[in-house]
């Protein structure tokens, strides 16, 4: 028994005394790997006695195959046959006898039929032809070539062959040398069988093909079987003894190797338990035991260096961690002040907007006789209109980066949104004076999406064409719809994109080049804010330019909806005439922009109270008996919150029946959730679509009527 104490200090030699011990049990393994060389060796040798008899089976036949193909052509191209063929009246003087002679062909029978070119028999050798075998004897004679065929008689398989009667006058077999043999008559051993055809799925692979003539190749015989010899008993070890030699040695290599094993690796197991601890419990100042042999020391002392080190990085990492954590925090508020400051960027822009696109529609009625006025009035306008947009989609951008858009999705016709669209974008359009046109499919377009959203990808594509197509140019939409899609191309005739921009022309804030053709600004929004909301629509936009000044277009890609989910569309509320005065009360801390308000909904015939905070408000609609039909206030008031001042006048009993709309600047998702859970009945934003505000007072007034 080996003690710890008896072996040497080094684990190299330490394995070299384990492998003297081992090398014993090599011995018997050898031995037996001997006998099994031997066996091997007498199993080869019999396979290849088995394949030469194959081999030597399959010549046998393809030799009796060959005479027997030889034997039928020479018949066939005898003279007595094609004497035979126009002399009838000879056929019991030599016909008859010449074909009786034929039995045997190397002592194989064969069964011989003569019949001229339409397979009628003329004389035989007594032979039995079945009517298949005769059938196919008519087909082949068309073909005008040897053939031959397996046949089944009894059960019993027949070759049947056809030597077709060839002459050089004419191009077709005058007649045909029908034969036959028994495929038993080819086979001398039992344990040799002849097989044809392809092979079957669980044919043993054993096989050897037999060499036959051309017109028997087609039939792919092949010799099959095992040597008798196989047969005999293989060389055989003596199993007991080794059996009982094998279980010995095997439980005496595993119970000596076990103890050996747990010797000579008892200070690597310490290792191993102290790597387990500490996987198990995480790397703290716990080092390896430096003992045991040379080998196992010097790798404690690594491990120990190593863990040493992988402290240290912890410690710096978790360093590294910390500032990273106060940076992303840090980079958290930055965000929120930025959404912050782009929200309150938006509110401070739109209230200076909102009284100056109130003033060019003042500016429109009050000298409608004045062309020069009413140029002035339409071209404040749509600058006006253009920076509101340019603001929307600044906001929208940074809601869907940020994913605070949420989609109304319902079953829409895609015209719709094309002619809402076109409506939107016309002044543009008409100010540079471009030709639009536009070919939409006959029938509905059903497209799953958000209304409003889809019209903004519409007019955005749009508003792009037009901005880069010099005046005069020409402006194109198409929709078609093609596999389940609908594909929508918006193209002009303008400046083109430059090639080396087509890769990022969906980028934020990416432009092409500035040029005198362009009336009109931005900031690279249109085109990344599409391919957004494309995205989110589950479609993609791709763009194409054939170069620098050829123009370019826009293919917007959607996934159609069925038919039957559209639902009738809606025919515009038609604006109801006034059969009396509604009034107005009109709350805006901005004086400009609450008196040119005021002042073109009076013109529009409508009685319009003015107040500019919260508590005058209140003062007035308390004390004055005309209570107003309907208040429009600006939630951001200097004394209270528009929504507190909505939700004292929801308060009062005899303004139960009036409705509220809130007009500001602020317009994300969640300030028209916040209007609407105060109070409010509708929320307008700022710079204030006169023509929406037109409709919304009609629709107000077609329902207060119906309450009066």
């Amino acid at each position: 028994m080996l003690t710890r104490a008896s072996l040497p200090t080094s684990l190299a030699r330490r394995f070299a005394l384990a492998a003297a011990g081992l090398a014993a049990g090599a011995l018997l393994l050898t031995s037996l790997a001997s006998w099994w060389l031997l066996t091997r060796q007498h199993e080869d040798a019999m396979n290849e006695l088995a394949a030469r008899e194959r081999q030597f089976h399959a010549q046998t036949i393809g030799l009796n195959l060959s005479a027997l193909a030889v034997r039928m052509t020479e018949v066939a191209g005898s003279t007595i046959l094609a004497t035979g063929l126009v002399d009838s009246a000879g056929k019991e003087t030599y016909l008859q006898p010449f074909l009786a002679g034929i039995r045997q062909v190397n002592g194989i029978p064969v069964e011989v039929l003569f019949t001229d070119f339409e397979g009628v028999e003329i004389a035989s050798n007594n032979g039995k032809f079945s009517t298949a075998q005769r059938t196919w004897l008519r087909q082949k004679l068309l073909l005008g070539r040897p053939a031959s065929a397996i046949f089944l008689n009894d059960n019993k398989p027949e070759l049947v062959a056809l030597a077709p009667l060839l002459y050089p006058r004419t191009k077709t077999p005058e007649g045909g040398l029908l034969y036959k043999i028994a495929l038993s008559a080819l086979q001398t051993d039992e344990h040799m069988k002849l097989r044809w055809g392809l092979p079957l799925a669980d044919e043993p692979t054993q096989t050897n093909p037999v060499n036959v003539p051309a017109v028997f190749s087609g039939l792919d015989f092949r010799i099959q079987g095992i040597s008798p010899l196989d047969s005999n008993r293989p060389l055989s070890p003596l199993y007991l003894p080794i059996s009982l030699l094998v279980l010995g040695l095997f439980f005496a290599v595993v119970f000596g190797g076990s103890h050996m094993a747990s010797v000579l690796t008892r200070d690597l197991r310490k290792l191993q338990l102290f790597a387990r601890d500490l996987v198990r419990d995480g790397l703290s100042q716990e080092r390896a035991e430096v003992t045991g042999t040379e080998e196992i020391a010097s790798l404690s002392s690594s491990i120990n260096q190593m863990l040493d080190r992988l402290y240290e990085q912890r410690q710096a990492l978790t360093r590294e961690g910390e500032k990273l954590s106060d940076l992303a925090n840090a980079l958290t508020r930055a965000d929120k002040r930025k959404d912050e400051f782009v929200a309150m960027l938006a509110h401070e822009l739109r209230n200076p907007l909102a009284p100056i696109m109130t003033g060019a529609e003042v500016l429109k009625l009050a000298a409608q006789d004045d062309p020069l006025v009413q140029r002035t009035g339409h071209i404040i306008g749509n600058q006006a209109k253009h920076m509101a947009r340019i603001i929307d989609d600044l906001l929208d951008l940074s809601r869907i980066t940020r994913g605070h858009v949420t989609l109304k999705l319902e079953t829409i016709d895609f015209a719709t949104v094309v002619a809402v669209a076109i409506e939107q974008i016309r002044p543009l359009i008409e100010s540079s004076q471009h030709h639009l046109s536009v070919v939409l499919p006959p029938g509905p377009l059903p497209v799953s999406g958000d209304h409003a959203r889809l019209v903004q990808i519409t007019s955005n594509l749009l508003n792009n064409a037009a901005k880069y197509t010099p005046d005069g140019g020409y402006l194109n939409l198409r929709v078609v719809l093609e596999n389940d899609e609908l594909r929508m191309t918006v193209g002009d005739n303008g400046c083109g994109i430059d090639p080396d921009l087509m890769p990022e022309i969906f980028d934020l804030f990416t432009q092409g080049e500035r040029s005198s053709d362009r009336h009109q600004g931005g900031l690279g929004l249109g085109l990344a804010l599409v391919k957004s909301l494309v995205k989110m629509h589950g479609g993609r936009v791709t763009a194409d330019s054939p170069g620098i000044g050829k123009g370019s277009s826009f293919n917007v890609y959607l996934p159609t909806a069925r038919l039957e989910d559209l639902q009738a569309q809606v025919p515009a509320p038609l604006t109801i005439a006034r059969t009396r005065a509604f009034k107005l009360h009109l709350v805006d801390d901005n004086v400009d922009a609450a008196q040119t308000l005021a002042m073109l909904l009076e013109m529009d015939g409508y009685p319009v109270s003015v107040s500019f905070d919260g508590h005058s408000t209140l003062q007035q609609v308390q004390g004055d008996g005309d209570n107003p039909d309907i208040f429009i206030l600006d939630i951001g008031l200097p004394d209270m919150d528009g929504t507190e001042l909505a939700q004292k006048l929801r308060a009062l009993p005899h303004l139960e029946h009036s409705k509220i709309i809130a007009l500001t600047g602020y317009g994300q998702a969640s300030d028209r959730a916040r209007s609407l859970a105060a109070g409010f009945d509708y929320h307008l934003v700022k710079p204030l679509d006169y023509e929406q505000l037109k409709m919304l007072l009609a629709e107000i007034e077609a329902d207060l009527k119906a309450l009066a």
